[in-house]
């Protein structure tokens, strides 16, 4: 039998709660870019905007608070989805074969791109071109524009690459899946879940982003973006081996603790290098132990979340399910409407605060709203994987 069918139904729940809250912290995190420059987005508020005219990089703008949490949040929770999404792989394919698989993940991944792009990403495009004064006029007049020198992934660059990892993973996986208990790399992970090794990957994470982001910080274009494609790579697969191995996520919980301390620790001496020492851009001693440290941190930060999670967020039931339906659509659709409210309250006069939680608030309830109404459309419902309406007969 393989080892991963003899997985307890409750770390199901654990993967899809965890999947709903990185997704659902997606709006804070976009929405607190557009007021501190600490990222790349399409609209953000004007004193970060006239720097960014000017040819200048935005430094210590908007609140000291919302700068951390961007940071923060950045070291870690996409490496989390690319692990989660590792152990969807191991479920997937104890059910599916190579070419099935292959095509779920085009199904799953690359249409819901295209389309993403086509509807999505377009509406965001035109709403940051006529914030920075490149385009005046209607989304329609700028939609053919969008794929001549705009075009662009945007915030579903994520399934781009998880569909690239999985076709490169793939012949791996299947030669573990053959080979079942008697896979090596399974053995050795099974070895490793008996023993304080568990946290040992860090100093692999350490190394790629010491190694790769001071000459690649991320672009995320699939060719030029090393730092980005061998790290989330790296988690991808160790999530597969997480997914075959349930001794993996015992030994992970056992160790939340121990990882929560390391991920903090090492978040906190990155901030401390930056604040000591002149941190310049590419390959310097100073950038590649803070990239090193960032590294650990996003292992340490991402073991934790997994252990917490199997400990705490296994609940069955409505709530799941409701979790379930909004995520994909909160994937798909948070950025439309956040950069829409984000847009029309440039000049409302808010505060920052006021207009960063609106701005949230808006793209948390357009997303409810749609999946709601998505429930009574066939299309749109099996497009997102939402539930159909229960019908309660008398």
């Amino acid at each position: 039998m393989n080892s991963a069918s003899a997985l307890p139904r409750g770390r199901l729940a654990c993967i899809d709660w965890l999947r709903f809250v990185v997704v659902l912290s997606l709006a804070p995190f976009h929405a607190a870019i557009s007021f501190t420059g600490m990222g790349s987005v399409y609209v953000y508020d004007t004193p970060v905007r006239d720097i960014l005219l000017a040819g200048g990089t935005p430094v210590s703008i908007g609140p000291r608070s919302l700068s951390i949490f961007t940071v923060f949040m950045d070291n870690w929770f996409m490496h989390l989805l690319f692990l989660v999404a590792g152990i969807g792989a191991a479920f997937s394919l104890r059910k599916r074969n190579g070419a099935l698989f292959l095509g779920e993940r085009c199904n799953r991944l690359l249409l819901p791109l295209f389309i993403g792009a086509l509807f999505v990403v377009s509406f965001q495009t035109w709403l940051g071109a006529l914030s920075f004064g490149r385009f005046s006029g209607g989304f329609f007049a700028f939609f053919p524009s969008f794929f001549v020198g705009n075009f662009n992934m945007g915030h579903l660059w994520f399934l781009g690459y998880l569909f690239v990892f999985s076709a490169l993973a793939l012949p791996l996986f299947l030669a573990i899946q053959r080979k079942g208990q008697a896979s090596r790399i399974l053995a050795v992970a099974r070895r490793s879940a008996g023993m304080p090794t568990i946290l040992f990957p860090a100093f692999w994470t350490g190394f790629l982003e010491a190694l790769f982001r001071p000459g690649w910080p991320g672009s995320f274009n699939l060719v030029n973006d090393w730092a980005v494609v061998t790290l989330n790579l790296s988690f991808f697969v160790g999530g597969y081996i997480i997914g075959c191995v349930p001794e993996l996520l015992e030994a992970i919980e056992r160790h939340r603790l121990a990882a929560l301390i390391l991920g903090v620790a090492a978040f906190l001496a990155r901030i401390a290098t930056y604040g000591v020492v002149a941190v310049p851009d590419g390959y310097n001693a100073a950038n590649m132990i803070a990239q090193a440290f960032r590294g650990i941190a996003a292992y340490g930060l991402v073991m934790a979340a997994i252990g917490y999670g199997q400990r705490y967020l296994n609940g069955q039931g409505r709530m799941l399910a409701i979790a379930r339906d909004l995520s994909f659509p909160l994937y798909i659709l948070h950025y439309a409407p956040l950069t829409a409210a984000t847009y029309l309250l440039l000049n409302s006069g808010l505060s920052i605060w006021a207009r960063w939680a609106l701005a949230v608030a808006a793209s948390w309830s357009f997303v409810a709203l749609f999946t709601f109404l998505a429930r009574f459309i066939p299309v749109v419902r099996d497009f997102f994987g939402i539930r159909k309406p229960v019908v309660k007969t008398s």
